[in-house]
């Protein structure tokens, strides 16, 4: 799912933009989804926190008309939430845009209003963010998976992985590998388990294991789970007991 985001206090303006989005994802085929905030702002913040794991691209006005925000700020704020979001920076005002590189962004573009090509250069970076996904998603299916973690970007061997697992309190999902590294990333375990191979099974609602590294089952006065290679015990809902021993022929 591609989420594009428009933050621009000028309504003409943002649904130009949407506008020429949305022509582009319907000649490209993809699933796709506008929001369009000409006020309120922090709207785009909900929404993020709701949408991780998808491919987010912000295009953010610089001078927006709220006397708490502005543009960098709002990116930078959705930064810290997101840390994959694409942003491409819209401005009428071309002295600003070198305070872009102060933000730490890691912007796709700055471009300005005034420009004749506009359209052009919204599309080609369209054309960078879809190439860019293809190639992540290229990954999982040659037995890898891209992980988009707090740190930068993981791509980690399937075979590697020996389970993932969700914690109290916490929205962050932690991938154990066999070396006993740990890498913490934002997703959901309803997407996530899509993305993975049949080597995997989501035993619990905390847990998606690998099938391959389980050293012992267990049942006990209706308690159920699994001890994985590294001693980490798992455990198995009621409902996923039975499948369980099919599916890994115990």
């Amino acid at each position: 799912m591609y989420n594009f985001v428009i933050c621009d206090d000028n309504y003409n303006t943002g649904l130009y933009i949407k506008n020429i989005i949305s022509g582009y994802a319907n000649n490209k085929k993809l699933d796709y989804n506008i929001r369009l905030y000409s006020n309120n702002f922090e709207q785009a913040i909900e929404f993020t926190k709701s949408n991780l794991g998808h491919v987010n691209v912000f295009f953010v006005d610089i001078v927006l008309n709220d006397e708490n925000t502005t543009g960098l700020s709002l990116a930078k704020q959705i930064r810290k939430i997101d840390v994959m979001a694409y942003f491409i920076i819209i401005t009428s005002h071309p002295e600003l845009s070198l305070k872009v590189f102060n933000y730490k962004l890691k912007a796709l573009d700055c471009i300005f209003k005034q420009e004749e090509d506009i359209e052009k250069r919204i599309q080609e970076c369209l054309d960078t963010i879809v190439s860019e996904s293809s190639r992540i998603d290229n990954l999982s299916y040659r037995g890898q998976l891209t992980i988009k973690s707090v740190s930068g970007i993981h791509a980690i061997n399937l075979s590697d992985v020996l389970y993932f697992e969700t914690r109290p309190g916490c929205r962050l999902i932690y991938c154990i590998l066999t070396d006993q590294t740990c890498i913490a990333f934002r997703h959901t375990m309803k997407e996530l388990v899509k993305e993975l191979d049949s080597r995997f099974f989501q035993c619990h609602r905390s847990f998606i294991i690998n099938t391959k590294y389980i050293k012992k089952l267990a049942r006990n006065r209706q308690c159920y789970s699994v001890t994985m290679e590294d001693g980490k015990i798992c455990d198995v809902s009621r409902s996923k007991w039975k499948e369980l021993l099919s599916y890994v022929r115990i």
